[in-house]
């Protein structure tokens, strides 16, 4: 599995600074899944960067896609108008992502591997880190995720990220 820390830092400490304005919009691909049954947990992962790069929580998804072809993608639509189109596929041999963030000033463009890594392999008390932070995978957002590809149709969520 991969770890989004050093791109989920990154990402927040340029938008702290306010250069792009307020964050509107989220396009994230990715091939960085080593195996299939590590597609929605990934998936829910980057949807939590993108929860916390949008300061909102996700009203509505659509998942799209299937785990056995080897690819996901996933639409999300914020309270606030906010939206984020998300997709991961298998790494196989070389992972890579594409990242385009909108925001109502200026945009952050973010591509290449080189902002992921290997689980364990960054600085020490990442993985602790992690545990605490919004970039775990969420059962929440998998369940999600599994009812939409099973009914495809979206899936309102609560404010709590509960499925209505």
């Amino acid at each position: 599995m991969y770890d989004w820390t050093v791109l989920h830092q990154t990402v927040s400490e340029t938008l702290a600074g306010g250069t792009i304005g307020s964050p509107l919009f989220v396009r994230w691909t990715a091939a960085a899944a080593p195996d299939t049954p590590d597609l929605k947990p990934l998936l829910a992962e980057m949807s939590a960067c993108a929860e916390s790069w949008l300061s909102g929580r996700p009203r509505r998804v659509y998942a799209t896609g299937s785990a056995d072809a080897g690819h996901l993608s996933l639409a999300l639509e914020y309270e606030n108008g906010q939206s984020a189109l998300l997709a991961i596929s298998l790494a196989h041999s070389h992972p890579s992502m594409n990242l385009i963030i909108l925001g109502a000033r200026g945009a952050i463009y973010q591509s290449d591997s080189e902002v992921t890594a290997r689980a364990g392999i960054l600085a020490a008390g990442t993985n602790e880190r992690r545990q605490n932070a919004s970039l775990l995978s969420t059962p929440r957002m998998v369940s999600a995720i599994d009812k939409s590809l099973f009914t495809k149709q979206p899936v309102l969520l609560s404010a709590e990220g509960d499925q209505q």
